[in-house]
């Protein structure tokens, strides 16, 4: 069931802090060396619902946390004016357009806190996938420099805006509570959709799905169909595109017709979850990954042991 807590005198991002454990108010520990992990999320749903004028694109969408897969963020105190030294075992990201070092340079250029720092990355939430690795990494490390900036911090909305401004999945990850998401990924709603029960098995195929190619995909293949009465997406029917006045939680992403015609093999996978007795399968954010709802741990471990022998990395988490 999905439905929105009530409108209040507070702010979104003000009322998605308060559900968040790790909120500034409880002060943890900032002493160094630390290690911090950075989760990942799925998309229950994902509607695209235009196009602005400067190119971004419009979503309601429904993010959902997960634990794993995970990065690693270790942190070490750095030599004086050192600035941002980032280690990972992969060199292409060991760069300046990193999220985290964007985080890093932005955060110290709104609030005047830039503490050297040695930050040690291990990567396990896997590129390309729709699952904002990348974005947890940059709100993990955002959340530790506003706590370790003392008065200098910033307060909720503020950096809720600057997150933004790195990326539209990081002000998620600043709370990382179940959100509704509208503009480009800012606007955020605590939701307290109810998925108890159900067995959730996410696939990591190592297909590769870049994110701006998937927009542009879907930007061409709306262009194609003016006029005619083709369906946007392969979830659900198109006249199901506005949010139904029913409790039900709806499960479907606009992206899987465009990515799923350049990728025969995630439409395999998708087929492979439901012949496997999942109750729903969908693709998170511009793929390539996919979850799948099971009601038996049973059904859920030969989905995974399916998918498995086809070289699929799978995660099983018991909500």
């Amino acid at each position: 069931m999905t439905t929105s807590l009530p409108a209040d005198s507070r702010s979104d991002s003000e009322r998605c802090n308060e559900h968040h454990s790790g909120r500034r108010s409880d002060r943890p520990d900032t002493s160094l060396p630390l290690r911090l992990k950075a989760g990942c999320k799925i998309n229950l749903y994902l509607h695209i619902t235009g196009v602005r004028e400067d190119g971004y694109h419009e979503l309601d969408t429904l993010f959902y946390p997960l634990p794993e897969p995970s990065d690693t963020l270790d942190l070490e105190a750095g030599a004086p004016d050192s600035g941002l030294t980032l280690l990972c075992e992969r060199a292409d990201l060991c760069t300046e357009r990193n999220t985290l070092h964007k985080a890093w340079r932005m955060f110290g250029e709104a609030t005047g806190y830039q503490p050297d720092l040695r930050l040690t990355l291990t990567k396990g939430v896997p590129d390309g996938a729709g699952l904002g690795g990348g974005s947890a990494d940059a709100a993990v490390f955002l959340n530790y420099l506003n706590t370790a900036a003392g008065k200098a911090a910033l307060d909720a909305d503020a950096l809720n805006a600057l997150a933004a401004s790195i990326g539209a999945d990081v002000p998620f990850f600043l709370n990382n509570v179940p959100a509704r998401a509208t503009g480009i990924g800012e606007k955020l709603v605590p939701d307290n959709v109810d998925l108890s029960g159900f067995i959730l098995l996410l696939a990591c195929p190592p297909e590769h799905v870049s994110t701006p190619w998937a927009f542009k995909a879907w930007d061409e293949s709306r262009s194609a169909k003016v006029g005619k009465n083709a369906p946007d997406q392969l979830t659900l029917p198109a006249h199901m595109y506005t949010r139904p006045s029913s409790r039900a939680l709806w499960l479907f992403n606009s992206f899987e017709s465009v990515v799923f015609a350049a990728f025969p093999k995630l439409r395999a996978y998708k087929g492979s979850l439901i012949r496997h007795g999942a109750a729903a399968v969908v693709m998170s954010g511009s793929g390539a990954s996919l979850f799948a709802l099971y009601r038996e741990m049973e059904k859920a471990m030969q989905a995974s042991d399916s998918l498995a022998r086809e070289g699929v990395r799978t995660f099983i988490h018991h909500l």
